[in-house]
């Protein structure tokens, strides 16, 4: 069976290849990574959950909604990493070790939910500004939360984020092209072609915790 053939089954049938979570060599790395971040997450003030603030959690919540159904379920992590696979025709090994570390960020949600089989747009814009004000979201699973997403966007390991990663990651999500470079040249604030887990922290920061629509 070929590869494109088991992403299909693995898709169709919401299985999950029996695998464990593999060590990829960290080319360039040296030691592991601490999340350096601008303004650390506890600073920010409370969310209180303006119309600007919703309308950012819907336009997340609709990347993450990749098959439309009006939920986001484990299916849809599942469809996003064969959209991935397939974008950058990535081997076995490294398209599995993406599917484990986006399986792992649908269980942190659903984890957070009580273990809930779906989401639906409006239960996430009802809990969210709880979630991002809880100060244990602040402090240990919203670092957390960075440190999964870029290791699944990051698939040689080497500690960056290329610009045809950040086109798989916008491709996985529905997201175009030419939105994706407009995401990468805001996301590469020092402009050297390339993301780092600090820059990809401090836009995740600034994107859920601030309410200011005029924030780039």
């Amino acid at each position: 069976m070929s590869s494109t053939q088991g992403w299909r089954k693995v898709v169709q049938h919401g299985l999950v290849p029996k695998f464990s979570p593999l060590i990829l060599p960290a080319r360039g790395l040296k030691k592991k990574h601490v999340i350096q971040f601008r303004k650390a997450p506890v600073e920010y003030p409370p969310v209180t959950g303006t119309e600007n603030w919703r309308r950012k959690m819907r336009t997340c919540f609709r990347c993450f909604d990749v098959n439309g159904a009006g939920y986001i379920t484990k299916e849809d992590f599942l469809i996003s990493a064969k959209r991935i696979a397939d974008y950058l025709d990535l081997n076995d090994e490294r398209a599995e070790h993406m599917l484990y570390q986006r399986i792992s960020m649908w269980d942190l949600i659903s984890k957070r939910k009580e273990g809930a089989s779906k989401i639906s747009e409006e239960e996430c814009l009802k809990s969210a500004p709880m979630v991002f004000n809880q100060r244990s979201c602040r402090i240990e699973s919203f670092p957390l939360q960075i440190s999964m997403h870029f290791t699944s966007v990051d698939l040689d390991s080497d500690g960056l984020i290329s610009r045809d990663e950040q086109k798989a990651l916008a491709y996985s999500f529905n997201v175009s092209e030419k939105d994706s470079q407009k995401v990468f040249d805001l996301l590469d604030i020092d402009k050297d072609g390339v993301i780092t887990i600090d820059e990809i922290a401090h836009a995740f920061a600034e994107f859920f915790f601030t309410e200011d629509p005029n924030n780039t």
